[in-house]
């Protein structure tokens, strides 16, 4: 009978530990879900509607391109300093481009009109007509000998 009872108090022991070290992980359960309530409160309904969006993400994204993600992400801030001292400051430029522009074809044009009033204007632009004709034939019987 000692035997039996040796072996009812190692049982009893070896239950009384398992105890004990229930006892530890509930704690240590209840203050994980102390801490993750909150959470859970605050982040359950965003976490809800965004769901359908992440399967669809989760099922369309490649490795590849999440690796071409966080590539772009590491160089946006060379690419954002890029852009406000390259980039705009040329683009907020380019507002007077077409008013500059107009005012050189209306130059041109007042140009031509002194020009047509010189004596001669006609002859001056025949020749030049004449050299330009000359020069694209030129260009033309070069090509033709290069073999363009």
């Amino acid at each position: 009978m000692e035997g039996t009872v040796a072996r009812s108090d190692d049982a009893i022991t070896a239950v009384e530990q398992t105890i004990a070290r229930s006892d530890g992980a509930v704690s240590q359960a209840e203050g994980l879900i102390g801490r993750m309530d909150p959470m859970v409160d605050v982040f359950q309904e965003p976490l809800l509607a965004l769901a359908p969006a992440l399967r669809r993400l989760a099922a369309s994204v490649d490795p590849d391109e999440v690796e071409a993600v966080v590539a772009f992400i590491d160089r946006l801030p060379q690419l954002m300093t890029h852009l406000d001292e390259d980039i705009l400051p040329v683009i907020g430029s380019l507002g007077s481009v077409g008013t500059d522009v107009h005012d050189l074809v209306d130059t041109m044009q007042d140009l031509r009109h002194v020009v047509k009033g010189f004596p001669g204007s006609r002859l001056f632009r025949r020749r030049g007509a004449e050299e330009i004709a000359e020069d694209e034939q030129e260009d033309e019987h070069q090509e033709v000998a290069e073999g363009r």
